[in-house]
């Protein structure tokens, strides 16, 4: 079992370190529910990530067609899916590969049920000047509350809020609501076994 800790270990660094053309960012704010979360339940909670758009199979004609149409946003590039990502425990052990979209055109991220505790998540995002990165953020889970991470553009909170509330990347983006406790703390699969 510890050798297989360790190689889940490697392997998330060797994520880290690899050799994708997106540069690695690791976020050390957790995520987490928003401060109003509501009443704590027994039971999972739920996770949302709006990972970064994926990019369009377009060939020239269509490009051309999609540029024209978009008044050179350069929006036509990407469908409104958004990129899967993974689920790590805090040990590093895959926990969750989530397939984010149905289709090209669901715009949707999917909400995904997990057990309260903390994880790792594996990401493709947007930094601050909307270049492509891959991040690898802390989130916060509880029973019957939903974490959302934003990590696909600007996000902005409605209504008041407190600074130290929000977790951001570390060019100062905005992503979501800063969880409350650590979020290297261990989930409840992982303090059951121990």
């Amino acid at each position: 079992m510890k050798y297989l800790r360790m190689a889940a270990w490697a392997a998330g660094m060797a994520w880290l370190v690899g050799c994708a053309s997106a540069p690695r960012v690791v976020v050390v704010e957790p995520v987490g529910p928003p401060p109003s979360g509501g009443a704590q339940e027994l039971g999972d909670g739920s996770l949302v990530i709006y990972s970064a758009r994926t990019k369009a199979d377009v060939g020239v004609n269509e490009a051309e067609w999609r540029y024209n149409n978009d008044l050179g946003k350069n929006d036509f590039l990407f469908e409104p899916a958004h990129t899967d990502y993974v689920i790590y425990t805090q040990r590093g052990e895959v926990f969750r590969r989530v397939r984010n979209a149905r289709g090209p055109s669901d715009e949707t991220p999917a909400q995904v049920r997990v057990p309260a505790g903390s994880y790792r998540v594996a990401a493709e995002g947007l930094s601050c000047d909307s270049s492509r990165v891959a991040l690898l953020i802390s989130v916060v889970v509880k029973s019957g509350q939903t974490t959302i991470a934003h990590l696909d553009g600007d996000w902005n909170p409605l209504g008041q809020f407190d600074e130290p509330k929000l977790a951001r990347l570390p060019c100062g983006r905005i992503i979501g609501w800063r969880a409350a406790e650590p979020g290297l703390a261990m989930n409840q699969s992982d303090s059951q076994s121990n």
